[in-house]
């Protein structure tokens, strides 16, 4: 096509997961073997399925800000 896209959503480049060896970051977007580097975006979001993923990456932010703030209080995750 001649005509050039209005948009992309570009995902998956710090796949989330739980091998280090195949993954950038765990379930709560924290960097594997990192304590305090989180990637909280539409990058560990593995695959698009064609549609404005603007809601699932606010789901993976809530989840994982809610992680951060139990892990600063001492009451869940790694920290």
């Amino acid at each position: 096509l001649d005509i050039p896209s209005g948009g992309q959503h570009q995902a998956g480049t710090c796949r989330m997961g739980n091998d280090a060896k195949t993954s950038v970051v765990d379930k709560y977007c924290r960097v594997h073997d990192m304590d305090n580097l989180y990637v909280i975006d539409g990058s560990v979001h593995v695959n698009n399925g064609g549609f404005n993923p603007v809601l699932t990456i606010m789901a993976i932010a809530y989840h994982a800000s809610d992680n951060l703030v139990k892990t600063w209080k001492g009451t869940h995750g790694r920290g």
